[in-house]
């Protein structure tokens, strides 16, 4: 009897896996990551106001005098409000380490982040700047179909190789003391640095340089945004390494002599603001390809050859 009943008893099914929760974050390192995402979204609503503004007579493009000063326009706005998210961005890290709140979800959120603050915000801008109307030697303002034809591409180019680079990133990503040191490929922040940079420095230039030579640097650095951000992606989705900047020369101590370097970047900031981010961003674009350029210049240290146990002059008949 006990058999038969035991005989008919239903299957019982296995019980799932336990899932994963998550029942904690570290609040510091999130909220500088989520003050990254927050620049990226304030930089898109600049790229709706500046539209407006350009079809629309009822509203100016800045509406304060004071800010105008600083910001001639929504699109260098919205390219400041990136430099800020670079900020944040350089400071999740910094504080997760400090907190010793490294963890799998911070590394997902700031991914998450970079994709739209870095990744999609950059080519907004540029699209944005695109869109804005030129007067025609003839007729009514129109939009450069052509400049619009070539840049349209290389951004999309530029936002698939971000995001190429940032899940590559996610998957490969090995605590190691080089990987601490460099990164494999063109870091999204690094690309998207030069892509405003080059925006902050056109929109200094069309309302700054008007009736000089100037303007004609304008054009030009219109016309290179759409080659640049190609040229940027694929050095995203490289394997050229490019030194982690925050890891190598601000972690360590440095000579006194450094501090004048500080000082002359100062200076040059006061200057010209946007002339140093110009020049801070592409070096740090060229850095990488100079220095793997040396690098497969140097000779290869092989191990030594193996010593022969044959005494010096004597002979070895193989036959």
């Amino acid at each position: 009897m006990q058999l038969h009943e035991a005989n008919n008893l239903e299957p019982v099914e296995a019980e799932p896996e336990a899932q994963k929760r998550l029942y904690g974050v570290a609040l510091l390192p999130a909220a500088a990551t989520l003050g990254s995402l927050v620049c990226g979204v304030f930089a898109l609503l600049c790229c709706l106001l500046a539209i407006r503004s350009e079809y629309s007579t009822s509203y100016p493009s800045i509406p304060r005098e004071s800010l105008a000063l600083f910001f001639p326009t929504y699109v260098s706005v919205g390219a400041f409000l990136v430099v800020l998210a670079m900020v944040f961005d350089a400071l999740d890290g910094r504080l997760a380490r400090l907190t010793r709140r490294t963890s799998e979800f911070g590394a997902q959120l700031d991914s998450i982040a970079d994709i739209v603050s870095f990744g999609a915000v950059p080519v907004a801008l540029v699209l944005t700047l695109l869109l804005q109307l030129s007067d025609a030697a003839h007729g009514a303002p129109v939009v450069q179909k052509l400049e619009w034809r070539i840049a349209l591409p290389c951004a999309l180019v530029y936002a698939s190789c971000a995001a190429i680079r940032l899940a590559r990133y996610n998957a490969e990503n090995v605590k190691t003391e080089s990987s601490l040191k460099k990164f494999s490929g063109l870091p999204v922040p690094g690309a998207a640095s030069a892509v405003v940079a080059l925006l902050v420095l056109h929109e200094e230039l069309v309302h700054d340089a008007r009736g000089t030579f100037l303007e004609q640097w304008a054009f030009v650095v219109r016309w290179s945004l759409g080659p640049v951000m190609f040229a940027l992606g694929l050095l995203m989705i490289s394997r050229l390494d490019y030194v982690h900047v925050v890891n190598v020369y601000l972690r360590r101590e440095r000579p006194p002599m450094h501090l004048v370097w500080i000082v002359v970047l100062i200076g040059v900031g006061m200057y010209s603001f946007h002339v140093l981010l110009v020049t801070l961003a592409f070096a740090y674009v060229i850095s990488g390809i100079v220095l793997n350029l040396i690098r497969r210049g140097e000779p290869v240290s092989g191990p030594a050859p193996p010593v022969s146990a044959t005494p010096r002059g004597s002979r070895i008949d193989v036959n």
